[in-house]
């Protein structure tokens, strides 16, 4: 039951690769199409701008891999940074300090995540909270919403319509 399970979990993930890798060689085709019906061109010319898209298809993918490559190595220096100023860091303080900074930075990490509204830490945005409501983070939960607000209006607008003795907008029931 595994290895069927396995089995049919692997040649989900190939059939979904091999998707993906035609839909990117039908995206020039499909283009080449639309701009070919836009501008009447020649079957010559259609195959030449064909050529053109593909290549620049693969120029584009071959930047997005250099700037990925430059960010992960952007990444590992930094990393390399933080702890050889931690190593100065520590060479400069006394045991007794070295905690005492250990635990600032701590705290200091703490605050930016509320600061930032606890992301990371299984609260998602929109996510319903431990009172049945949804928890939106960060400057959209600090203040209604359009919709909130036109609601708000609506009902107040129904509310005036009852007192002066309207019908309230349920027709009638």
């Amino acid at each position: 039951m595994r290895s069927l399970l396995r089995t049919t979990l692997i040649l989900t993930v190939i059939f979904s690769a091999s998707q993906v890798m035609a839909q990117s060689g039908n995206k020039t085709l499909l283009k080449t199409e639309q701009i070919a019906a836009k501008l009447e061109l020649t079957d010559k010319q259609k195959a030449d701008l064909d050529k053109e898209l593909k290549a620049n298809q693969e120029t584009r993918k071959a930047q997005m891999e250099k700037i990925r490559a430059i960010r992960e190595e952007m990444k590992r220096d930094a990393f390399v940074q933080r702890q050889e100023q931690m190593e100065r860091m520590k060479n400069i303080l006394t045991p007794e300090q070295w905690e005492k900074f250990q635990k600032l930075q701590k705290e200091g990490k703490g605050r930016l995540q509320r600061m930032r509204g606890n992301r990371g830490q299984n609260n998602v945005r929109g996510q319903r909270g431990q009172n049945g409501q949804r928890n939106f983070s960060g400057r959209a939960g600090m203040r209604p919403g359009r919709m909130m607000l036109r609601k708000k209006a609506i009902e107040k607008k129904i509310e005036e319509k009852k007192e002066k003795g309207g019908d309230g907008g349920d027709g009638g029931n």
